[in-house]
């Protein structure tokens, strides 16, 4: 699903998930997390950004072919 009027949205998802996922992998290489942290964070946190990135891509795609295909 995604919204063909919300183009700018998704290029700012993607901005924001490469974002995070630098941020998560910063602290998971030079803060040696452990325990349930090290799940918390990259595990959940790097879902979320890794999905968040390829769903704004993939509608990001879908969005110029239809317009593409409009012309």
């Amino acid at each position: 699903m995604y919204d063909e009027t919300k183009l700018s949205e998704y290029k700012f998802r993607i901005a924001i998930s490469i974002f995070l996922a630098s941020i998560i992998l910063y602290t998971a290489v030079f803060y040696e997390l452990k325990g349930p942290a090290i799940f918390e964070i990259i595990f959940i946190g790097g879902a979320f950004a890794v999905l968040s990135f390829f769903h704004s891509c993939w509608a990001i795609r879908k969005i110029t072919q239809n317009l593409q295909n409009r012309k």
